[in-house]
């Protein structure tokens, strides 16, 4: 029966650790949720055992541990070593829990299986997480592209806008064919990488994966975020249009990367939806801990209100590549953000 305080004892703990780095450190309020619901499960094992017997603390004996004297498990030297090393020591202990458990009951064993199986699949959901938010951290200036909007050659003006300044690009196509929407992809994406900007296909999974861009962009009416990853993968960053406090709010639970806050201002590209207007920036901002994306309207004219209400990051279309000079357009655009809130790299 120590055996088994012991392993609670250290899943439990394992799980705190990783609960209150994504809460504190990381401040990601929707996956440390993921880890306190388990150390939950945990502490209700614990107490389902007990009920058969004495507390199960009161067999302890650590002064004759002999792992008491282990030694240091090592340094964490960067940031997401801590929630790796514990992650892994939860893998480790409930797949323990799980074979001791089998000398008692088959029942409570069963259900540290199940444990088991909710630690693996949010290890998946939370390490996809981190690993794919440094590839945002620092882009401010989302350009959107269509053929029929832009005012020169579509290719010229996504080039002329990354040199100044725009460092996410969404190929938005509603309507056209197939073949031709993946050879736009595709040229798309080799000027793209060229130029460290990242990719976004609207809508359209098949055309992501085939262009290998870095990710969809979907509405709400559209495939969940979840499902896409499985097509896609585990690196591919997903958006979400968000129009309401509670949208904002249940993106990350969907499994969004960042979310698009509006439309602000009428806009072209969303004929058929009222704009939300500016105080929707700050509303959906305090919703979700993901990085938002004001869109809908943003040119040089309004750019000034939309920092004022709160958006450090804008999605610009029309403001940029229906302007004679996309590059000067961006280039401005991009100088109000970075004197909003400066930044460490291109963006």
């Amino acid at each position: 029966v120590r055996v088994l305080d012991a392993i609670l004892n250290r899943l439990s703990e394992a799980l705190r650790t990783v609960e209150d780095d994504l809460r504190f450190r990381c401040s990601i309020p929707v996956l440390s949720g993921r880890w306190k619901a388990l150390r939950r499960r945990v502490g209700d094992l614990r107490g389902d055992l007990e009920k058969e017997g004495q507390p199960l603390s009161l067999l302890r004996d650590v002064r004759s541990d002999p792992g008491r004297w282990a030694g240091d498990s090592g340094h964490h030297q960067r940031p997401g070593d801590l929630i790796a090393a514990n992650i892994a020591r939860a893998r480790e202990a409930s797949r323990s829990l799980e074979e001791q458990l089998r000398r008692f009951s088959l029942d409570l064993a069963g259900r540290a299986q199940q444990l088991r199986y909710g630690i693996y699949e949010a290890e998946a959901i939370s390490v996809g997480f981190l690993r794919r938010q440094p590839r945002l951290a620092q882009r401010r200036l989302y350009l959107l592209v269509s053929e029929a909007l832009c005012r020169g050659p579509i290719i010229d003006t996504t080039i002329a806008a990354m040199e100044g300044g725009a460092s996410i690009v969404q190929l938005r196509e509603k309507t056209m064919a197939h073949g031709a929407l993946l050879t736009l992809a595709r040229q798309l994406r080799e000027i793209t990488a060229e130029r460290d900007a990242l990719l976004i296909i609207n809508d359209h999974i098949d055309i992501a994966a085939l262009c290998q861009a870095d990710g969809v962009h979907l509405g709400q009416e559209d495939i969940a975020p979840a499902e896409a990853r499985k097509i896609l993968g585990g690196d591919a960053i997903i958006g979400l249009s968000t129009h309401c406090q509670e949208q904002a709010k249940n993106a990350a639970l969907q499994g969004a990367d960042y979310i698009g806050v509006g439309p602000i201002f009428p806009t072209e590209t969303k004929i058929h939806r009222a704009a939300v207007g500016c105080g929707y920036i700050e509303a959906a901002l305090a919703a979700s801990e993901l990085p938002g994306f004001a869109i809908g309207g943003v040119n040089a004219d309004t750019i000034a209100e939309v920092i004022a209400a709160g958006a450090r990051r804008v999605a610009v279309c029309t403001g940029i590549i229906a302007q004679e000079d996309p590059r000067a357009a961006c280039a401005f655009i991009r100088e109000r953000l970075v004197r909003a809130m400066p930044v460490s790299s291109s963006s």
